[in-house]
């Protein structure tokens, strides 16, 4: 009898290996949704307008989401556009053969980040949104927004101008102020310089 049940237990044993084997393996997991090229586009022009992405930390909700992808995006113009002014900026210095404390291009590119800063929040403009679902370390789900944004070429050009405007006038008043012709000279170098800048702009509009 003993040895009859222990033949039932291996034969219910075995049974339940080879029904185990047997089971299918589970689904993969679903595959996240392919984001959109336009999510990965570095800063590029687009007809009369230039393109930024900007990308939010994962929030708790959606608007939440949007304002920061919207905030992001803003920090990039001005970043963006700076590095771009301030390499402008040293490269004609160097052009023109001026020292640096004729024209400081660090000074000006900060001036020029304040000036578009302003202008930023009332001419960068949504285009096209996408956004995601995911969890963060504490699993607690959130979403994370993409945004393609657009700012005229003008708009940066205009901030640009204005720059290098306000430049020429200090420049021509540190002139007329001057106590000697090698500090007028001087002066008046770096009013020679930001009119130029002002008349080429930051972003070529053809």
């Amino acid at each position: 009898m003993k040895k009859f049940i222990g033949f039932l237990v291996a034969v219910s044993m075995l049974a339940a290996i080879i029904g185990a084997c047997s089971k299918p393996p589970p689904p993969p997991p679903p595959s996240a949704p392919q984001r959109p090229e336009w999510t990965m586009v570095e800063p590029e022009k687009e007809g009369d307008r230039m393109v930024f992405i900007g990308i939010s930390t994962l929030q708790a909700t959606e608007q939440g989401g949007r304002d920061a992808a919207m905030r992001n995006a803003a920090e990039s113009v001005v970043k963006y556009l700076g590095t771009a002014a301030e390499s402008k900026f040293e490269q004609a210095r160097t052009s023109f053969g001026l020292s640096s404390q004729t024209v400081d291009p660090t000074q000006a590119t900060r001036s020029f980040q304040r000036q578009l800063s302003a202008n930023v929040a009332r001419r960068l403009k949504a285009s096209r949104w996408y956004m995601e679902r995911e969890r963060d370390a504490t699993g607690k789900r959130g979403y994370k927004v993409f945004v393609k944004t657009l700012i005229p070429i003008s708009e940066i050009n205009n901030s640009f101008k204005k720059t290098a405007n306000d430049n020429v006038k200090k420049a021509q008043a540190d002139a007329r102020k001057a106590m000697t012709d090698q500090a007028k000279k001087q002066a008046n170098d770096a009013a020679g310089f930001w009119k130029k800048m002002a008349q080429q702009g930051l972003v070529p509009t053809n």
